[in-house]
């Protein structure tokens, strides 16, 4: 019985980290066997905000890419707002991560912008922004909820 407690106890206290942490789902990948991309999309954070559907989006690479100060990372996540409409989308609150799964302490963080700041680029046809696009949109007319929520930074 003491057992059983203990591990029900423990599931409890696992349960609420468990509903904050993203579900990626795979959007798509580049076709370079030798330097990988995939865009992934938290399936979580999908929702309206606005006249703009927003969502958590995350890329990783299978070698590591460098920046400016040749600080090494793999994965960035990544917040955008999309035009349905139109085919523009937004991005701000980028996060840098050293390894492919965008966990533990980013390497390098942007915050994030309003939305009245943000610049909106029209995706090119065939492109990953465009993937992106059309699979954020294909849940523009499903009841997501319509108030933002928790952390510009996901891990």
């Amino acid at each position: 019985m003491k057992y059983l407690l203990a591990s029900l106890s423990a599931l409890l206290l696992a349960l609420p980290a468990a509903a904050d942490s993203p579900e990626w789902k795979l959007i798509s990948e580049s076709e370079d066997p030798e330097k990988v991309t995939s865009w992934y999309v938290d399936m979580k954070s999908i929702v309206h905000e606005d006249d703009y559907m927003r969502a958590f989006l995350r890329t990783s690479w299978s070698v590591p890419q460098y920046a400016g100060d040749q600080t090494a990372y793999q994965s960035s996540t990544y917040l955008n707002y999309i035009d349905c409409d139109t085919g523009k989308i937004a991005f701000t609150a980028n996060a840098y991560f050293a390894g492919i799964e965008p966990e533990g302490k980013p390497v390098h963080q942007e915050p994030e912008k309003p939305l009245s700041e943000l610049k909106f680029q029209q995706v090119v046809p065939g492109s990953a922004g465009e993937k992106r696009v059309e699979f954020v949109c294909l849940f523009r007319s499903k009841n997501f909820l319509t108030q933002r929520a928790g952390s510009a930074v996901r891990g």
